[in-house]
């Protein structure tokens, strides 16, 4: 059973703690699955690795947190994890992949409640982006989701007005605005996208999904570690990569029924707090997120892998090209592979 499973684990990073040597902030984001798991599972006591997870509320104050020495590993967009290295080249290195969404399986949606947008399909909302007309995306600035939102773009043809896009890192907000129609389209990623599609209220507004991204488009989720460590603790790093394996290899073989029961009561607290079924008093209502949760459904996860040269390129001078890095940052002095 592949429900929840990602939801459920990466919430416990608010609770779990093995100490420190080794301090890891994660986002609420896939590729942070394996390292809360591997955690709760103790691989990585068993590799000889201490891991002290630091529950920090967005990238920017993981980046700070990071920048001021506070967090040794992060997982990090690509995008996010080039802007890190822009700001710190000497402290700074990616170090293999998180997460590696499934290439054929649908990652991304283009969302629009119509009846406060009037947009019914994809090409109405490309003809009115192509004839000026006023519409705004809740996607992150500065992140791996406007890269794919930008490149679909272009394959129509278009040049993404300035105005574009509206959103922060906080893909729950993105979602509510979207709810309230308060921006014509949300771009959102799994699992947002099933979980507000399935979960039903009264009042709800009938959401239309314009369009599917497949993960095939997107960047992999990576690591960034502490460059020093590289150079005084390689074995550090070893155990910590062998400890991940282990717990992708578990996750991809344990009893899903198992690990969603242990961590049901924790899980939508991370992505959409206060809206878990503990908190709801009324049975409809618990019957109704409910049923949104049973919707999630999550694919396999793969180790760790050296990043892909090209795609690193690609987004580097989109990066670039948007003025959000200043020059390029060459492949070899930015990324390492994952050791062991």
């Amino acid at each position: 059973m592949r429900t929840l499973i990602a939801l459920a684990v990466v919430a416990a990073v608010s609770i779990l703690s093995w100490g420190t040597p080794l301090k890891v902030s994660l986002p609420p984001a896939m590729g942070a699955v394996p390292i809360v798991m591997g955690t709760a599972w103790g691989f990585f006591q068993e590799e000889g690795v201490e891991v002290e997870l630091i529950p920090l509320p967005s990238q920017r104050d993981r980046m700070l947190a990071f920048q001021a020495g506070q967090v040794d590993v992060m997982v990090m967009d690509l995008t996010g994890a080039l802007l890190l290295l822009s700001s710190v080249p000497k402290q700074a290195v990616i170090v293999g992949t998180a997460y590696i969404p499934n290439s054929a399986g649908d990652h991304l949606a283009f969302i629009t409640p119509p009846t406060f947008s009037k947009i019914k399909t994809w090409d109405e909302l490309v003809d009115r982006i192509r004839g000026g007309g006023r519409v705004q995306i809740a996607l992150p600035r500065q992140s791996d989701l406007e890269f794919v939102a930008d490149e679909l773009f272009r394959q129509e043809g278009l040049a993404v007005p300035a105005d574009l896009y509206i959103g922060q890192d906080n893909l729950l907000d993105n979602s509510t605005w979207t709810l309230l129609g308060m921006v014509a389209v949300g771009a959102l990623p799994q699992p947002y996208v099933d979980y507000i599609l399935s979960y039903s209220y009264p009042g709800k507004p009938a959401l239309e999904v314009l369009k599917w991204v497949p993960g095939g488009s997107f960047p992999p989720e990576v690591f960034v570690v502490r460059r020093p460590l590289i150079e005084s603790q390689p074995e550090v790093l070893t155990s910590f990569f062998s400890a991940l394996r282990r717990a992708v290899d578990g996750l991809n073989s344990e009893d899903r029924d198992e690990v969603v029961a242990t961590a049901l009561p924790l899980a939508v607290n991370l992505f959409f707090p206060g809206g878990g079924p503990q908190e709801a008093a009324d049975p409809e209502v618990r019957a109704e997120i409910e049923k949104g949760i049973a919707a999630i459904v999550i694919p396999s996860f793969s180790p760790p892998e050296e990043l892909d040269p090209e795609m690193y390129e690609r987004v580097m001078m989109w990066a670039v090209g948007k003025k959000y890095l200043r020059s390029p940052i060459p492949y070899d002095t930015a990324v390492a592979p994952p050791p062991g």
